[in-house]
C-alpha cells in the first residue's frame, strides 16, 4: 500500500498544479454566482417596483385592504417561481465544479493507490447490498451516495461509497393530524468485499456499547436473542471489550472470526478509531463506519490549495482500500480459490 509521505510527494508533483486551475476555476463559480445573485436581487426590486406601480394606477393607491391587489399577488407568484430557477442555477454552478475536483483530483488518488480501481463520483453501492448486509433495520426509505470505488485488490471484489439512508416515520401531533419524520438510519463509508471463507449462516460484529456503559451488568443485555442472533462468546477479552458478535452458529462464527482476523478487526478499529458494524453475510464482508462530515467534498468557500486536507481524502480512502490486506480477505488457503 502507498504510504502518507509517498502521497505528499504525488501531490506535490502531480496534483497540486491541477488543484492550481481547479481553484481558479472555484473562484470564478463563486463570483458567477455573486453575478447571478445580485443581478437576481435587482430582477426581484424591479419587479416588486412594476407590481406597486400597477397596483396603484389600477386602484389609485400602492397598496389597498379592500381590494385583490391582483399585481402584486402575480408579482409574489412570478418571484416564488423565479426562485426555483435561482437556485437550480446557482446549485448547477457549483456543482460543475465539485464534479471536475471529484474526477480530477479524487480519480487521481483512487489511481494512485491502485491503477485496477474505477472511481465513479455519482455512483454508490446499490441499496440491496445496503440491506443485504442485515445491519440496519427497518429498510431504507429514501437511499443515496456517491463517490463509488470498486474492483479487484488481487482476489478480492470489493466496492465501497458514501451512503446515506433514512426511513420514515409517521406520528400524530396535538390536534389528531399526522406528520412524517424522516430518521437518519447510517451516514458515511459502506464498504462490501467478497470473504475468503464460505459459510452457511449471518454473523454480526458490532460495537459493544452496552459492556462499554454498565460493565459486566452489560453482558446481560446481550445474552438474549435479538434480531440477529444469539450473543456469540469468544475468546478474546481484549476484542470483547470493544465489540459484541451475534449469529445462528458458535462453532461456524469461531471458523469465520478466527483469531487472526479478530485481531486485525481489533487493531483496524484502535489505528482508525472509527466505530464500524461488520456482518459475514452469504459468503460476502459487509462493513460500516459512520462518518459525521461528508466525504471527498471540496471546499467552495475557501481555497482549496491545502497539502493537508487533500491528505485526508487519501488516507480515507487508503483505509477503506487497505481493509482487504489487513483484514487478509486476499489468503484463501480455506475452502474459496
Amino acid at each position: 500500500m502507498k504510504t502518507e509521505n509517498e502521497f505528499r510527494s504525488f501531490y506535490r508533483t502531480t496534483l497540486q498544479p491541477s488543484l492550481l486551475d481547479l481553484n481558479k476555476f472555484r473562484r470564478q463559480t463563486r463570483a458567477k454566482n455573486i453575478r447571478i445573485t445580485l443581478l437576481y436581487i435587482l430582477i426581484l426590486a424591479l419587479l416588486f417596483v412594476i407590481g406597486f406601480v400597477v397596483n396603484r394606477m389600477i386602484y389609485g393607491v400602492w397598496f389597498t385592504e379592500s381590494k385583490a391587489n391582483v399585481p402584486i399577488i402575480l408579482t409574489v407568484i412570478v418571484v416564488i417561481l423565479s426562485l426555483f430557477y435561482y437556485f437550480g442555477l446557482i446549485h448547477a454552478n457549483r456543482k460543475k465544479f465539485v464534479s471536475r475536483y471529484k474526477n480530477d483530483i479524487i480519480s487521481s488518488i483512487v489511481q494512485f493507490i491502485d491503477e485496477s480501481l474505477l472511481y465513479e463520483a455519482e455512483n454508490h453501492v446499490p441499496q440491496r447490498e445496503f440491506i443485504a448486509s442485515g445491519l440496519f433495520y427497518p429498510k431504507p426509505d429514501r437511499y443515496s451516495g456517491d463517490d463509488c470505488v470498486s474492483g479487484k485488490i488481487d482476489k478480492t471484489e470489493i466496492a465501497f461509497s458514501e451512503i446515506h439512508a433514512q426511513y420514515k416515520t409517521v406520528v400524530s401531533d396535538d390536534e389528531d393530524g399526522k406528520s412524517e419524520r424522516w430518521i437518519p438510519l447510517f451516514g458515511g463509508l459502506f464498504f462490501k468485499a467478497d470473504f475468503n471463507k464460505h459459510f452457511k449462516g449471518e454473523y454480526y460484529v458490532l460495537p459493544d456499547r452496552a459492556e462499554k456503559l454498565f460493565g459486566r451488568a452489560g453482558k446481560l443485555f446481550h445474552s438474549s436473542k435479538n434480531r440477529f442472533g444469539e450473543l456469540i462468546r469468544l475468546e478474546d477479552p481484549e476484542f470483547e471489550k470493544e465489540f459484541v458478535v451475534y449469529g445462528i452458529d458458535q462453532v461456524e462464527a469461531r471458523y469465520i472470526l478466527s483469531a487472526s482476523l479478530m485481531r486485525r478487526l481489533l487493531d483496524f478499529k484502535q489505528r482508525t478509531g472509527k466505530k464500524m458494524q461488520v456482518s459475514f453475510v452469504k459468503s460476502s464482508l459487509y462493513i460500516a463506519i459512520p462518518y459525521r462530515k461528508p466525504l471527498f467534498e471540496p471546499r467552495y468557500y475557501s481555497s482549496i490549495l491545502s497539502e493537508d486536507k487533500t491528505t485526508e481524502y487519501f488516507l480515507d480512502l487508503e483505509m477503506a482500500i487497505a481493509i482487504v490486506t489487513e483484514l487478509n480477505l486476499n489468503t484463501r488457503i480455506w475452502s474459496k480459490q
